[in-house]
């Protein structure tokens, strides 16, 4: 792609540069090219974008409660084996791959999304200055919701692992806008949040506002998370 695309690379890069170490032999190749962050990050930030997006489709945007004690529970043992993964690959004690990594990264987001969500939607109500109808629903309260969510990870191994070098062109952009949604979608719901401790419900900002607010602090705070990582690299 000639000197355009080794501009892409390098805005790609530099945006995986602010979060992750970038080590070649923990990234996911394609062709020579490796993603802007390592398989284990490529799983978390991918999964936590597909999930949230599929929340927001199945669910219309629409407000939801938190959902039973034991499915939180259940969500948050989603977040375990990529812990479990990096603590005893890190200690030595076992080796670990990049597809344990991306496997294991994806089911971190998938938890971490849709433990976010009806936080994030009760915000989004709120930008959207909607009025509440009555007690909302709650979150995965079918019985095969929740199973349905692994959908989300093992999709995401399966089309992400086979590495044809011109996937790099598919999967580089997506990885990056997935960095930057999620950084997004949590600054977004903070946002809101103080908005609406501070204003109160009947005087919520424009929903433009809220999503201008959520935008630029996440560019900033990977701005700056790339100035200190860049910073840490000359010092050690």
């Amino acid at each position: 792609m000639g000197a355009f695309g080794d501009f892409l690379i390098s805005i790609m890069r530099a945006v995986g540069y602010g979060i992750c170490h970038q080590l070649p032999a923990r990234s996911l190749h394609y062709g020579v090219r490796a993603l802007p962050v390592c398989a284990r990050d490529t799983g978390v930030f991918v999964g936590f974008t597909v999930c949230f997006i599929a929340l927001l489709v199945a669910y219309r945007g629409g407000n939801r409660r938190y959902p039973t004690w034991p499915k939180i529970a259940i969500l948050v043992l989603f977040v375990l084996p990529t812990y479990i993964d990096a603590l005893t690959s890190y200690a030595g004690w076992r080796a670990s791959s990049n597809l344990i990594r991306l496997s294991t990264g994806s089911l971190a987001g998938t938890g971490l999304a849709a433990l976010l969500f009806p936080l994030a939607a009760g915000t989004l109500a709120y930008a959207r200055k909607l009025e509440p109808e009555g007690q909302p629903g709650r979150l995965l309260e079918k019985w095969w919701s929740l199973p349905a969510l692994l959908l989300v990870p093992a999709g995401i191994t399966l089309a992400m692992w086979p590495r044809w070098p011109g996937g790099f062109w598919l999967w580089a952009p997506v990885v990056t806008l997935s960095i930057l949604f999620t950084l997004f979608a949590l600054n977004f719901t903070l946002i809101s949040l103080v908005a609406e401790w501070v204003r109160g419900v009947e005087r919520a900002p424009a929903m433009a506002v809220l999503v201008s607010f959520g935008l630029v602090f996440a560019l900033i705070e990977i701005a700056a998370s790339n100035r200190l990582h860049w910073l840490a690299d000359k010092m050690l």
